[in-house]
């Protein structure tokens, strides 16, 4: 009768023997090895250790500072282009044959709109196919390149919201949420400063893209203007493309992650989305419009680029102090150690609101003009990176 004993990793099977001088018996003891109880190791399992040990550092590093100087540049130069869109309605509204149109916000709106609205899907769609991204970030530059260029042989109002506006919008939809969703992945301790540095890029390029694009359509006209800015952005920011890259390799047969529909049963959620989808709603309109209604004060073209250069410079200081200060920890006043999200928040809008109401409105001067473009331009662009911290 044989017995097995487990002695570690092996088994002891123990079992009658005869003897060679007697008749007694003993116990004879045989070294097995166990029954299969290790557990398999697949080459995925393989593939994600060798992975993780190649993972480029966190928060820090070259590939880190490289991404985010990349990201930096796509956000100044490719977002930064129709923000800047008041001085392109300012020119519009003066000269034919679009003299006196009321609705040339709608190109610049369509412009920015599929970059918020096309929210849900874009993200759905990047978190699918998250292999794809940046193919996904290529073709989304393509698109904006051709929209703009297309959009320097248009000949009427209709054919510049399609070129101008919408084409150019939705390229830049298809390529920055595949770059925000890499941002995430290289910083994590450090996201509120980096996006703050991104979104502070738009800010940096506003102080030279009015003056440039009000020179260019005084001397060239719209039509070579537009052509020449897609030229121009090529130029500047087509090398950056490269060295978009995620910082966890994605495996060629990695499943799409489950969406997790948990917070749709959270009332935070529906706050912050309210509050999110009425300052989107708010937020350009002052700078779109703020060249033009200088120009109704008797002042000049450069004055009105002049007042978007100040908000724009006021934007990079709010930007980079909103992200600093939310990724700050002060353990003393707040039991996780970081200032709450609401109190920012709260102060972004607050501020903002009141910079319109109180300045904006009864402005008849230049210098009043001037102190709402700094107010209104360092407290509403903070509100942008608050968004890593809801």
């Amino acid at each position: 009768m044989t017995e097995t004993v487990e002695f570690g990793h092996y088994h002891l099977h123990v079992h009658p023997q005869p003897l060679l001088r007697s008749g007694n018996k003993r116990q004879g003891i045989i070294l097995a090895p166990p029954p299969s109880r290790e557990p398999s190791i697949n080459s995925s399992d393989l593939w994600s250790e060798k992975a993780e040990s190649e993972l480029r550092p966190i928060d820090r590093g070259i590939g880190a500072w490289r991404f985010l100087i990349a990201a930096s540049m796509m956000e100044g130069f490719m977002f930064g282009y129709p923000i800047n869109y008041g001085v392109f309605q300012s020119y519009y509204f003066t000269h034919a044959p679009l003299a006196g149109n009321s609705h040339l916000s709608t190109i610049g709106t369509f412009g920015t709109c599929f970059y918020f609205l096309g929210a849900p899907i874009a993200t759905y769609l990047v978190r699918k196919f998250r292999r794809w991204q940046q193919e996904a970030i290529w073709t989304g530059f393509a698109i904006s390149i051709i929209g703009l260029a297309a959009a320097g042989w248009a000949e009427d109002f209709g054919s510049l919201v399609a070129t101008q506006g919408c084409i150019f919008g939705v390229g830049l939809m298809i390529m920055f949420y595949p770059i925000f969703n890499m941002m995430n992945d290289w910083f994590l301790e450090r996201r509120g400063l980096a996006l703050g540095i991104i979104c502070a890029s738009t800010g940096i390029t506003g102080l030279f893209i009015p003056f440039v694009l009000n020179f260019l359509l005084h001397k060239y006209g719209p039509a070579n203007t537009l052509r020449l800015s897609a030229l121009g952005l090529l130029l500047l920011c087509g090398p950056c493309l490269p060295l978009l890259k995620p910082r966890t390799p994605v495996p060629c047969n990695e499943s799409a992650p489950c969406m997790d529909y948990s917070f749709l049963k959270m009332p935070l959620f529906y706050f912050f989305a309210l509050a999110q989808l009425l300052q989107g709603l708010a937020y350009y309109v002052p700078l779109i419009y703020l060249p033009s209604y200088a120009t109704s004060l008797g002042l000049s073209g450069t004055m009105g680029a002049f007042l978007l250069v100040v908000a724009s410079f006021a934007q990079v200081l709010g930007q980079m102090a909103f992200g600093f200060v939310s990724d700050m920890r002060i353990p003393r006043l707040w039991v996780d150690g970081r200032v709450p999200v609401h109190i920012l928040l709260f102060v972004s809008t607050f501020v903002s609101g009141m910079s319109i109401l109180a300045l904006w409105g009864p402005a008849r001067s230049l210098g009043i003009l001037i102190a709402f473009a700094a107010l209104y331009g360092m407290s509403a662009g903070g509100f942008a990176v608050l968004w890593a911290r809801m």
